[in-house]
């Protein structure tokens, strides 16, 4: 399940090693949007007994994404997969294998800006709206039907999986690994010794991207993985995350395991969680 996806770095926080030595370190649409990396050279391999379907998709007025059908002729769940900040679809097979394993579901991977021919712009308004545009055509297409639908996201791609649940048609959202508070998160990356001597400046214009509301929004049962040894999205920062979202009417589900960030899906408690809450979300 290792790979260069590191499902691992929040966007937001790639540039906050390099400015913590100051006196104030800022987080703005820069260091929120997944940076452009080196293409892997790993190759997507499907679930045994998934066919696998590659198609780049079309969405006026923002751009192309890239995305992959892996479909269980079986099942008509289906679970759209959001990776973490280095998250690349090629390096996805782990995760599918998984995630199949697990649920046995359709799973849906796709390419953030700059990776994979995707060519939707790394901008808050573009990322914004690329969920709701994307359900449309994967529905149009066939890709999602009248079965059970998910969002599951992994570090930055909590915040764009609630960002494509938050119209609502979901029957639960799964978020490992991420928390809405961008504030709390950064400070995790400040040394002890330097805390009292370094501010975390948010950008006013990050606002916009309201990742709480979009994740309570639906009122859509929601299962938060925390990774019990994750120095970048700690415990408590998911714990006060669920708080956040039950304060909102929201039905959550959190469940701790074992590990480092963005490594849940290798713990046999966290696939055993993910198992009971698609085979039924509302009994959460």
């Amino acid at each position: 399940m290792r790979s260069r996806n590191r499902t691992g770095r929040l966007g937001m926080l790639a540039a906050l090693a390099a400015l913590v030595s100051g006196c104030t370190a800022h987080i703005d649409q820069s260091s929120f949007l997944p940076p452009a990396l080196e293409p892997p050279k790993a190759v997507l391999v499907a679930p045994r007994g998934y066919s696998m379907t590659d198609a780049m998709l079309d969405l006026p007025g923002l751009g192309r994404v890239h995305a992959v059908r892996l479909d269980n002729p079986a099942s008509d769940t289906a679970i759209v997969f959001s990776g973490g900040n280095h998250s690349f679809v090629s390096v996805l097979s782990g995760h599918a294998a998984a995630l199949a394993a697990a649920t046995g579901a359709d799973l849906i991977l796709y390419d953030y800006p700059g990776r994979g021919g995707t060519t939707v712009a790394p901008t808050m308004d573009a990322s914004i709206a690329t969920g709701p545009a994307m359900l449309g055509r994967l529905r149009e297409m066939g890709w999602i039907g009248s079965g059970p639908l998910f969002a599951y996201g992994v570090s930055f791609g909590g915040s764009q999986a609630a960002a494509m649940a938050r119209e609502g048609g979901f029957a639960g959202l799964i978020l490992e690994g991420t928390a809405a508070d961008i504030a709390a998160v950064g400070r995790n990356f400040v040394p002890g010794l330097a805390r009292p001597f370094v501010k975390l400046r948010v950008d006013p214009a990050l606002q916009r991207f309201d990742y709480l509301g979009y994740a309570a929004a639906p009122k859509t049962p929601i299962l938060l993985l925390s990774s019990r040894d994750d120095s970048i999205v700690r415990d408590r920062n998911m714990r006060d995350f669920g708080d956040q979202l039950k304060a909102r009417g929201t039905a959550v589900t959190f469940v701790s395991v074992p590990g480092s960030h963005g490594t849940a899906l290798r713990q046999p408690a966290a696939l055993a969680a993910i198992k009971s809450f698609v085979e039924n979300p509302s009994s959460r």
